[in-house]
């Protein structure tokens, strides 16, 4: 059974980057993420089916991670403490999406 090809892969990563910086453009370098809007509470063990879904938020995880690290060199100590309070419930959600995503490959390749 094939998760999916290299170039839909591509594909998503492309698209998923273009989306959300077309949605966020405007956004105040004063935004905060709040940990509990970026991750979700799973039960153990249990983990969704669809690994495009996953991986789309893995990418955006991403691509939020980066922009809130580029603000760590600010000048202003309060975009750079805000930066780093966003990063780390970032990067633990993260880690969970990759997790995700092993148990979705595994699963599948079990099941072939």
């Amino acid at each position: 059974m094939e998760l999916f090809k290299a170039k839909d892969i591509s594909e998503l990563i492309q698209k998923s980057i273009a989306a959300w910086h077309a949605e966020n453009q405007n956004r105040s370098p004063e935004y905060e993420i709040v940990t509990d809007a970026i991750r979700r509470i799973r039960p153990f063990n249990e983990h969704r089916d669809n690994l495009k879904t996953v991986v789309r938020e893995l990418v955006v995880t991403n691509t939020e991670m980066w922009h809130e690290e580029d603000k760590v060199r600010s000048a202003n100590d309060a975009v750079v403490l805000k930066a780093i309070r966003n990063i780390n419930p970032l990067n633990q959600h993260r880690n969970d999406l990759i997790e995700e995503i092993d148990e979705i490959v595994l699963d599948r390749v079990s099941k072939s």
